[in-house]
């Protein structure tokens, strides 16, 4: 993210994006992340599992949450990871069931909080005293950069593959030796993911998916102002 507004404040001149970038970055990493693993935990709390809260999971405290490479990452390229929520699904009355809604839940607190950052920077431009102003300009970019990385997150983490929520989401539709052999391969399925967002072969369609989801809202948010 801070690398995309650095190369275009050097096309415009325009530094503010830049700005509102880092604020956006410190937010997202500070309180975008935290929610997303409290959603985890939380959900599995409430279909009965109390492992994340035993483990001190089951709060917003950010300490708690991050992880300083994804952090980092999220920060400059606009994804990254918190730390894994733990679960045990052994602790829900039906397994795939719960597995598959603790999954979904970090997910939907991103697309939800993106529609609200979105939402709260298209009302920033209605609002006379900040028109044409510096400050409008910043929040107007911080709420569409907060927005834009949230929606982005969401989609990622919906991939139905190890290590994102989508396959948590997905498994219980497997058959059992397609969930094992996926599980046993994790690491190599990962290292295959990473390898693709950074050659932009996977970043490019989830960045698309995520532009017509942002869109979306905006038309969405458009609505009450006529």
């Amino acid at each position: 993210m801070l690398l995309s507004a650095l190369r275009q404040a050097a096309s415009t001149g325009n530094y503010l994006p830049v700005v509102a970038a880092i604020l956006a970055s410190v937010f997202l990493v500070f309180f975008v992340i935290p929610v997303h693993e409290f959603a985890h935990a939380w959900m599995a709390y409430r279909l009965g599992d109390n492992t994340a809260k035993n483990s001190g999971g089951l709060t917003l405290n950010p300490l708690a949450h991050i992880d300083p490479l994804g952090a980092i990452l999220i920060a400059l390229i606009g994804f990254g990871w918190g730390k894994p929520t733990p679960i045990n699904p052994n602790n829900f009355k039906n397994r795939r069931r719960g597995i598959a809604i603790t999954s979904a839940a970090g997910p939907l607190s991103n697309l939800l909080f993106g529609w609200l950052f979105l939402f709260l920077g298209l009302i920033v431009t209605k609002i006379p005293a900040l028109d044409g102003t510096r400050l409008e300009m910043i929040l107007y970019w911080f709420f569409l950069y907060a927005g834009e990385i949230s929606i982005y997150l969401a989609v990622l983490n919906l991939l139905p593959i190890p290590p994102f929520d989508g396959f948590g989401i997905v498994e219980g539709l497997l058959p059992r030796n397609a969930s094992y052999w996926i599980a046993t391969h994790q690491q190599t399925i990962s290292l295959v993911v990473i390898v693709l967002l950074f050659t932009n072969v996977l970043t490019r369609p989830l960045s698309w998916i995520a532009g017509f989801i942002m869109q979306f809202f905006m038309w969405i948010s458009s609505l009450p102002f006529g």
